[in-house]
């Protein structure tokens, strides 16, 4: 059953306007004073759209934060998840509020541990790893302002997850990624590169788990964290991103509808 929120908090704003496909002129305020406040507010959220979680998205701390927070990642909720069998496929952003593309690593969760696991023991628990792309979307332009608070609150900022071809188990980590953006190289890297690469996100997200802010389960896809950056996209505007020689995928920038 939908949560209904008050219209005095501002976890109605943000709930309503995902749910109607519209854009605020400004993230609500007051905003979350700590990371616990933050996964509340984003679990209210979740719990106010009434929609499961079909995976979980890594983003990252601001960098000055991150001794302050001890914390250098953070996670939001997935609910949309979309398989790539056209190119470029849909991608849906906030007309007026903030909208990016990010080519990640895309790892399906088979098995939830109940503790977290060593670096190499992560992939016993995944099945399929893909190439794609996040969707990092919020109704509030000015979203990135207030980060971490208001990135973790609005879940994560996630509007969906492109799922493209598979990748090698043995080296999905290893590949050059570049992303182009309206035929524009915005940025090149490789997944094993950012902090302790996507293994490493897993385990962050299984200790979320464990500590009880968020809730995995098996068949959810993790998307592992921004390889290249996290690229701002405008409707109408194509994205691309290559993984190796072999995998190239893209999208083209929609203007959100809604989720009713």
């Amino acid at each position: 059953m939908t949560v209904e929120l008050r219209a005095d908090d501002g976890t109605a704003s943000l709930a309503n306007a995902r749910r109607r496909g519209t854009a605020l002129p400004a993230f609500p305020q007051p905003l979350p004073a700590s990371l616990d406040e933050a996964y509340a507010m984003q679990n209210r959220i979740l719990m106010s759209l009434d929609m499961p979680a079909l995976g979980w998205k890594v983003g990252r701390i601001p960098a000055p934060m991150v001794a302050t927070l001890g914390a250098e990642r953070l996670a939001g909720p997935v609910l949309r998840c979309t398989t790539l069998t056209v190119s470029p496929g849909e991608a849906r952003v906030f007309r007026g509020g903030a909208g990016a593309i990010e080519a990640e690593v895309m790892l399906r969760l088979d098995a939830v541990p109940d503790h977290i696991p060593p670096a190499d023991r992560v992939l016993d628990y995944i099945g399929e790893i893909r190439a794609g792309f996040e969707v990092a979307s919020s109704p509030a332009p000015d979203v990135h302002d207030h980060a971490p608070w208001s990135i973790i609150a609005d879940l994560g900022i996630n509007n969906g997850l492109l799922l493209g071809p598979l990748l090698d188990r043995g080296i999905f980590d290893q590949l050059d990624v570049e992303t182009m953006v309206a035929g524009t190289v915005v940025g090149r890297g490789r997944a094993r590169d950012v902090l302790d690469g996507p293994l490493g996100s897993v385990r962050f997200l299984i200790e979320q788990h464990l500590k009880g802010r968020i809730a995995l389960e098996p068949g959810q896809w993790l998307s592992a964290g921004a390889i290249t950056g996290v690229h701002p996209i405008r409707v109408g505007e194509t994205a691309h991103a290559t993984f190796g020689l072999a995998i190239a995928i893209g999208c083209t920038a929609i203007a959100e509808t809604g989720l009713e």
